[in-house]
């Protein structure tokens, strides 16, 4: 263990959600933070009152930093901010949601005018193509001062803005060098410095780490000095694989939010809802089962996904945006973090939900492998987890894993908590590799996918997956009496869901996922 970590690993050191600007006022003695006690599992902006709205695409790269590192500073304070709107994706949804339903008013803005409303006198300077965009994005946190492109200090300067720290020529090591301790150890950002504005604002407002370096020792070093079950949210380089960075998250006990395409988080983070419920016909309890049929459902994949949800997942038609959505039982993944990083967003699609029943994506909280987890963070993972789970009344997680579907000591830390009625196992590949096996730990099942649509896969295709079902056992008193298919989101769409549908024989029946671990856990246990 390395000196830093000895000296600076250490729980719940950060910032408290909507710390007052006064505070921060800019400097570069960085100020020492209190700890978190707002009960969220995630930092949290205040709410906002009233929302200067900017288009994105009208601002330029350089731009989009100032205003997204003033964003967070400002979702501090609550009251007056700004928001990123991008009209074709959900970003409009959740703007016109957040108007309709929690009462915040908006009226078109301004960038410098906001600026100058906003009582911040202070920017960090930074160089477009050099690391130091996250560094002076992590600074501005510490600082309270914005983001400032080299391009644009002049406009700065005649905006009253004086120039606080010049990180033009500095690296992420040097901020760990010489700021880790005053950072956030339960969340760090890792988001690459070509996109200007994405996940800048949620950095800026929580004071955490912004960082990029590939699948380096470096790397390895920042997730090794964070907390035990600590998020780094964007994504890796996955150039070679996602279990490049995944893995290494793992072992360290630290598990991955995918979100580094994800804009407005400290915005949508200020709404608070403390429970939310599914609308969702027909889940969440066991049906009386028929002797002769053999139930089925249909689950998507990659439900961990925060930029996905934020952005064409609820207008896209393949996905949640389908007209035909509705006619059938339908599984869907979603993350439980959303219950405190973007409530207005869960609780929309929780509305919208007809026939939609929704499940945690793998592998729980966030992205990792539970068998290369440590015992002590896989602990506090899951009691995390399950809290999470009653406020977002959700019941079911996936997992995805390698070779550890019958471990079934792992699968105790998830299921002995009362909120989790059951698991649903994806091998890492095949995802349906186990065909449909099921092993029990704490009285209750863990469910391997039987079968899934994934195009250009064997036995993947519609036709097959139709056969396969119209095949399959009918014996509700079996674990072979059930099947989960689990259809891969970037290659197949609720259509070809519904070609298989369309398809079935009339004893194979339908369910939401929740209710198929409900009868199998009541019906089929040993």
């Amino acid at each position: 263990m390395s000196d830093r970590r000895r000296l600076t690993r250490r729980h719940a050191l950060g910032l408290t959600a909507g710390l007052g600007l006064a505070s921060l006022a800019p400097s570069v003695a960085v100020p020492s933070f209190a700890s978190a006690s707002t009960g969220a599992a995630y930092p949290k902006g205040q709410r906002p009152r009233l929302l200067n709205v900017l288009t994105e695409d009208s601002l330029s790269p350089a731009e989009r930093t100032l205003a997204t590192t003033l964003q967070g500073l400002l979702a501090r304070r609550g009251g007056e901010s700004l928001y990123l709107n991008i009209p074709s994706l959900g970003y409009q949804i959740w703007l016109d949601d957040i108007v309709s339903r929690y009462g915040v008013r908006t009226r078109p803005g301004d960038l410098w005018t906001t600026v100058t409303r906003s009582g911040i006198d202070g920017y960090v300077l930074f160089r477009t193509g050099t690391p130091s965009v996250n560094v002076a994005t992590t600074l501005s946190g510490l600082t309270g001062a914005v983001a400032v492109e080299e391009s644009l200090e002049a406009l700065a300067v005649q905006h009253g803005l004086r120039k606080v720290l010049d990180v033009r020529d500095k690296d992420d090591r040097w901020v760990l060098d010489n700021y880790w301790p005053r950072l956030r150890h339960d969340v760090a950002i890792e988001q690459k410095g070509d996109w200007p504005e994405r996940l800048r604002d949620y950095v800026t407002m929580a004071g955490t780490l912004a960082f990029f370096d590939g699948n380096s020792d470096f790397r390895a070093e920042v997730v090794d000095a964070l907390d035990d079950d600590a998020t780094v949210i964007g994504w890796g380089d996955a150039s070679n694989g996602e279990d490049a960075f995944i893995g290494v998250n793992s072992a360290a006990g630290v598990k991955a939010l995918p979100a580094d395409h994800a804009r407005n988080l400290s915005v949508l983070s200020g709404i608070r809802e403390d429970r939310l419920t599914q609308s969702g016909g027909g889940g969440g309890r066991a049906l009386e089962p028929d002797p002769n049929a053999h139930y089925v459902t249909f689950l998507i994949t990659d439900g961990d996904n925060i930029q996905w949800m934020l952005g064409d997942f609820p207008t896209d038609p393949r996905w949640f945006g389908s007209p035909r959505r509705g006619e059938v039982d339908l599984g869907w993944g979603i993350s439980p973090s959303l219950i405190d990083l973007a409530p207005s967003v869960m609780r929309w699609y929780y509305d919208q939900s007809r026939k939609d029943r929704w499940v945690v994506g793998p592998s729980g909280g966030g992205y990792m492998y539970p068998s290369r987890y440590p015992a002590a963070a896989l602990d506090k993972h899951t009691a995390s987890l399950a809290k999470a789970m009653g406020r977002a009344d959700l019941s079911v997680a996936q997992i995805i894993d390698f070779d550890a579907f019958e471990n079934t000591s792992l699968w105790s830390s998830y299921l002995k908590r009362r909120e989790i009625d059951g698991l649903i196992y994806l091998e890492y590949s095949r995802y349906d590799g186990l065909k449909g096996k099921v092993v029990w730990s704490e009285g209750k099942p863990v469910i391997s996918a039987r079968t899934m649509l994934w195009d250009g896969l064997d036995g993947a295709d519609e036709a097959s997956v139709t056969a396969e079902l119209n095949a399959a056992t009918r014996n509700p008193h079996s674990t072979a009496g059930y099947s989960v298919v689990v259809w891969h989101a970037w290659s197949k769409s609720v259509d070809n869901v519904l070609a298989v549908v369309d398809g079935l024989d009339p004893h194979v029946k339908v369910v939401p996922p929740d209710t198929l671990v409900k009868m199998v856990g009541q019906y089929a246990r040993p």
